[in-house]
């Protein structure tokens, strides 16, 4: 779907966008964060708040956003990008995060966890990525173990490790990519699950403004209907139909981040003197 908002609607959300980064992430704070390596957390959860709701563009009509098409994820992540690239990846995240659920959840889990997206701001993260494996999401090690009452499984038990996590320390829910009986397979694990728990921030080169951390999974418990489409084994076809849409996202920032470069190189270019 090329674009599902008409050009009138796409241009209002665009420019309020704008105004809501020249009101509050001018030059001075966005250096401030960098320097100190910090998550504007308070800033990203009011641009999903009820002034800006700038994350009701990526999630579907039928569960309570606007249900933006490609181009226009495109030119919200271009624009956002433009702010800053941290910012745009701490705001984002979240839909790498549920995308998992938006591929292969069933109707019951979409309707709650991307309806919790639009109505609450929540943010999420993406759990796939291991320190021994990589990118490699064949070789993940963390594992996920049923337990069963009277012959049903109802729930798994979790544990493992995920590294260079985006939203790792500040989300609230979290897909992961774990090892169950059946193969690969996602669940939906809460912030607050005895259990699971974050490393500090990575101290980064670049990206300074977005929230990069570890995750622990001591025999986290998550409930059976957690598992993301209820039925095992389907992680890694998921991951794929997910990471197809979300090279969008990274493609605009790319072309957001260096627009923005250029436009500070003119300026730039008009004040020095050799």
């Amino acid at each position: 779907m090329p674009s599902a908002l008409d050009a009138e609607t796409l241009d209002v959300v665009l420019d309020s966008l704008r105004d809501f980064a020249k009101q509050n992430f001018p030059p001075e704070v966005l250096l401030d964060f960098d320097a100190r390596d910090e998550m504007p957390l308070d800033l990203v959860h009011e641009m999903c708040g009820p002034e800006l709701g700038i994350q009701l563009l990526f999630v579907p009509e039928e569960f309570g956003g606007m249900g933006g098409g490609a181009f226009d994820v495109y030119r919200c992540c271009e624009a956002l990008a433009r702010i800053d690239v941290g910012v745009a990846t701490g705001l984002l995240a979240t839909f790498l995060g549920s995308d998992p659920i938006r591929v292969g959840g069933t109707h019951e889990q979409q309707q709650h966890w991307l309806g919790r997206i639009a109505e609450e701001g929540l943010l999420m993260a993406y759990g796939a990525t291991e320190p021994e494996a990589g990118s490699d999401l064949a070789a993940l090690r963390t594992t996920a173990t049923p337990e069963e009452q009277d012959g049903e499984v109802v729930a798994y038990r979790l544990n493992g490790r995920k590294q260079w996590i985006s939203n790792g320390g500040v989300a609230g829910v979290t897909t992961v990519l774990a090892n169950a009986p059946g193969g690969p397979t996602w669940f939906v694990v809460e912030k607050d699950t005895e259990g699971f728990g974050h490393e500090r921030p990575e101290d980064k080169h670049g990206i300074r403004l977005s929230n990069t951390a570890a995750l622990t999974l001591d025999d986290v418990r998550v409930p059976a209907s957690h598992l993301v489409g209820e039925s095992e084994g389907q992680g890694l076809p998921q991951a794929l139909a997910v990471f197809g849409y979300t090279r969008l996202m990274v493609a605009a920032f790319g072309i957001g981040a260096g627009w923005a470069a250029l436009d500070h190189a003119i300026e730039y270019s008009k004040e020095r003197i050799q």
